[in-house]
């Protein structure tokens, strides 16, 4: 995007930086010899009866402070309202705003009421440099003063052969000078326009043809600025108040033709540089044409003699000049206490671009939303799907371990089948965990994750800012604010002790629920080791306690002659029995507490698995993103045009 230009003091022009000076009243001698020898009419009051006067309205009226009078006439100045208003429309809605025309408004709210400086662009089409050189030419016939011979600033202005812009001020300074800052300045003196303090702006452009970018093109267009010895150029945006387009020819009358002029014919204007006949021909074509050539030869022949002044008033009328200078002037005149209906439409305009600019980033979003946002039948059928999914997986669970518990493979690690099958405790268990725990129910998940990402879910969830993987949620830990006076918390653990994953080894991320398989790792890896050693303890002990009730029965046996074989029998007997009464009752014990776990556990990870689907399904709503500042730029315009409708 063009830089746009820096605003400037007030007083100053936003672009060219030159001191906006009060237009100097002119007076003849003859007029002011005239005024001087008048009698006025208003009666002069004594001395003496101004004081007795002033004494009286003393004595009669409230005393009022100056400060309480000067804060009472700013809180009631429509336009600085006006001013402030915008200012804050610059800073709530920059995104939805033309900067170039809101500085262009603010700068003209900052001068006096009625003596707004107005922007005027004489626009030559772009085909080779001719609407140019005719845009120049009827800014000139425009301006001119035909009492006066041919002055310097036309000369600058026609004989231009790099066709550079060119920036005429009609009426700001008493003698006509030549300026030179961003681009040529001309100030010229002009009898029809010198009471309305206008800025005349002539360069060449190409506006683009579609309605939405045409009037922003027209009303702010760029032209180059040299920025360096080596011929670089830097395209600078121009605000303006009004603009007239210039076509030479036919064909830039069919090129006119494509503009959509008629959006605000106050503001944006167009005419063709074409020969025409009678009034009733010019009224009948669908453009404005001006003859420049007819218009230039009128303002020759009458410089050239007064006698010919009926010739020059009727090829002046017929060349049209009169109807575009008419044009010019609607509104800009000096006035007294108003604000210039210019800069009234400007803010207007403003105002009424920028809403729409609202209006339509919040239906583009909104259409955004609708187009992202799954229907309420799809979430209707993944609910539902949810629900059977979570029936199939409970009663998997139930079956399946039903089966692998009263199989012949579990009843292989009864407890007097340990002694030679305590190696296999630990495989038994862990084919079990991979063959009958969730098998099914997990590959049924994953499909359903499939179906969550084929309804769009997954895109709103990343589109919210939500985490990376949807299957797994933060645990937020709610952390205390310590208050004045108050004791310090005592010290946790993870404060202590860097937290780790509890599963020895960790899974891979998947884009589903990993409660099944993380935890069969967890049983296969926590509690089938800690079976497996319980098993080989209670070998051990059974088989050390029975070795040792042996032992001491022989011990009886061999060192006490009356007792006899029978007794050390019965003593052996009893330390084998109860040795394996006693590994019988742990290991039946453990089994089945073994099996209690395995099936709570899995109903803990197909409830988790239930419940992260669900909370996806249901916060699967996105909002309108930008909600607020749609809202606080909206409430910037509406403050500014109930700041406009009460400045009028």
């Amino acid at each position: 995007m063009p830089p746009r230009i820096p605003r400037l003091a007030i007083g100053r022009s936003s672009i060219f930086g030159l001191q906006i000076s009060a237009p100097k009243q002119r007076i003849c001698p003859i007029c002011s010899l005239a005024g001087a020898s008048r009698p006025s009419k208003r009666p002069r009051t004594s001395r003496l009866e101004q004081l007795r006067v002033r004494s009286q309205s003393q004595s009669t009226l409230p005393s009022t402070s100056l400060t309480d009078t000067l804060t009472l006439k700013t809180s009631i100045d429509p336009r600085t309202s006006l001013r402030n208003a915008l200012v804050d429309l610059q800073q709530n809605a920059a995104s939805f705003v033309n900067i170039s025309r809101l500085q262009l408004a603010i700068r003209g709210l900052e001068q006096e009421a009625g003596q707004e400086t107005i922007r005027v662009g004489i626009l030559g089409l772009a085909d080779g440099g001719n609407s140019l050189k005719i845009a120049k030419e009827l800014l000139r016939l425009l301006v001119v003063d035909p009492l006066k011979p041919e002055e310097e600033w036309e000369r600058i202005l026609i004989n231009d052969p790099e066709g550079k812009p060119v920036l005429i001020k009609v009426g700001h300074n008493s003698t006509d000078e030549i300026g030179r800052r961003l681009v040529q300045e001309l100030h010229v003196s002009s009898p029809l326009l010198n009471g309305h303090k206008l800025e005349l702006l002539v360069l060449e452009m190409d506006p683009p043809g579609e309605s939405e970018m045409f009037t922003d093109a027209v009303m702010v267009p760029a032209m180059e600025i040299p920025t360096s010895s080596t011929g670089r150029y830097t395209p600078v945006t121009t605000p303006l108040h009004k603009a007239f387009i210039v076509a030479d020819g036919l064909l830039g009358a069919v090129t006119l033709l494509k503009y959509p002029l008629d959006v605000d014919r106050e503001i944006i204007g167009g005419a063709v540089d074409l020969p025409t006949g009678t009034p009733e021909e010019k009224a009948a074509l669908p453009f404005r044409t001006v003859y420049v050539k007819l218009g230039t030869e009128a303002l020759e022949a009458f410089r050239q003699s007064v006698d010919n002044a009926l010739d020059y008033e009727k090829s002046w009328f017929a060349s049209g000049i009169p109807e575009i200078q008419e044009w010019i002037k609607a509104g800009t005149a000096s006035g007294d206490g108003g604000t210039k209906p210019p800069v009234l439409h400007l803010i207007q305009s403003l105002l009424r671009d920028t809403s729409g600019a609202i209006a339509s980033e919040q239906a583009l979003r909104l259409n955004a939303l609708l187009q992202a946002k799954v229907s309420s039948t799809d979430l209707q059928n993944l609910r539902r799907e949810l629900s059977r999914w979570a029936e199939r997986a409970h009663t998997e669970l139930r079956d399946q371990l039903d089966i692998a518990f009263n199989g012949q493979r579990w009843r292989k690690l009864g407890w007097w089948k340990l002694f030679w099958r305590v190696d296999d405790v630990s495989m038994i268990s862990t084919d079990i965990l991979q063959q009958r725990f969730l098998t099914e129910a997990e590959k049924e998940v994953i499909f359903l994750s499939g179906r969550i990402a084929e309804a769009g879910i997954i895109e709103e969830l990343n589109s919210q800012a939500a985490p990376t993987n949807w299957a797994y949620k933060p645990i937020l830990e709610k952390e205390t604010e310590a208050q004045l006076g108050s004791e310090p918390p005592p010290p946790v653990l993870k404060d202590l002790v860097e937290p780790r994953d509890h599963l020895p080894v960790k899974l891979k991320l998947q884009p589903w629920p990993l409660h099944i398989p993380a935890m069969r790792n967890y049983l296969a890896q926590e509690t089938v080791p800690a079976l497996q050693a319980l098993a080989q303890k209670l070998v051990l002990q059974a088989l050390s306690t029975s070795s040792l009730a042996s032992m001491f029965a022989g011990l009886m046996y061999v060192s006490s002659v009356s007792t006899g074989l029978y007794e050390c029998g019965a003593v052996a007997a009893l330390g084998v029995v109860w040795s394996l009464r006693r590994m019988q009752g742990k290991w039946e014990t453990a089994r089945k507490f073994w099996e209690g776990e395995v099936r709570e556990e899995g109903r803990k990870a197909v409830r988790g698995v239930e419940s992260v689907v669900d909370d996806v399904l249901i916060t699967s709503q996105p909002s309108l993103g930008g909600d607020a500042e749609l809202q606080k730029a909206q409430e910037a315009v509406d403050r500014a045009e109930a700041a406009l409708v009460a400045s009028k």
